[in-house]
């Protein structure tokens, strides 16, 4: 019981610290909507696709720990394959909101007494 509350409270301070830190990179992009320039590699536009709901899933994460892990888990598996596809390498930084995912999903677990 006592590791579900450390884990449920590690994933919502660090869900929370990710989505302060991230954000304004995301909106530093320039334009931060996917598809909408030509220039956008389909690299680009999966990570900006991605993005919205690794936030939302990491402030929803909050109230229902379940859902919002696996919309972070799904957002970043999913970008990550796009990237796999197109020849790029593992993207580190990303690791940080999947395992804060991970987290959400196992802290929203029901428990097995």
């Amino acid at each position: 019981m006592k590791i579900r509350l450390w884990t449920s409270w590690i994933a919502r301070i660090t869900g929370i610290a990710i989505v302060v830190l991230f954000l304004p990179f995301y909106f530093g992009y320039g334009n931060p909507l996917p598809f909408l320039n030509p220039g956008y590699t389909a690299h680009d536009n999966a990570w900006l696709t991605a993005f919205p709901f690794i936030f939302i899933g990491l402030i929803l994460g909050w109230w229902y720990p379940q859902t919002g892990g696996y919309m972070v888990v799904l957002a970043i598996v999913g970008a990550q394959l796009v990237t796999f596809i197109m020849g790029y390498g593992l993207v580190i930084p990303m690791l940080a909101p999947l395992l804060v995912g991970v987290l959400f999903i196992v802290s929203g677990g029901k428990e097995n007494n």
